[in-house]
């Protein structure tokens, strides 16, 4: 079973914030390599649990600078990575997201109540 490195990651989420993947372009491929692949790291587990949730939980491009923070950190560092990942999780703005993401035809499924 191959990896999926942080380099891979890194380039996915440099694609995504400039507008070179969509939002469903980036989760479907997570989604695929995390059934097929087996994650390198820590760091690089947690992204891709958060990417296979980009709808669910409204992430947007913003997002994945926080991720690309994470993945800076060294390898020896993962708690440093898991804490910043799931505290910003946490302070994601959900009701306004809901708000803003409402007619987006990838989003709008869970932008329900």
């Amino acid at each position: 079973m191959t990896e999926i490195n942080r380099p891979e990651l890194t380039q996915h989420l440099d694609a995504w914030i400039n507008g070179k993947l969509s939002a469903e372009e980036l989760w479907r491929w997570a989604l695929e390599a995390r059934s097929e692949r087996k994650s390198a790291d820590v760091a690089v587990r947690d992204i891709m649990d958060m990417l296979c949730s980009i709808p669910e939980d409204l992430l947007l491009p913003v997002d994945a600078e926080v991720m690309l923070d994470a993945l800076n950190n060294p390898e020896d560092e993962a708690d440093l990575s898991a804490n910043l990942l799931w505290n910003y999780a946490d302070m994601i703005d959900v009701a306004g997201r809901r708000k803003e993401l409402a007619d987006d035809p990838f989003y709008a499924p869970y932008c329900g109540a």
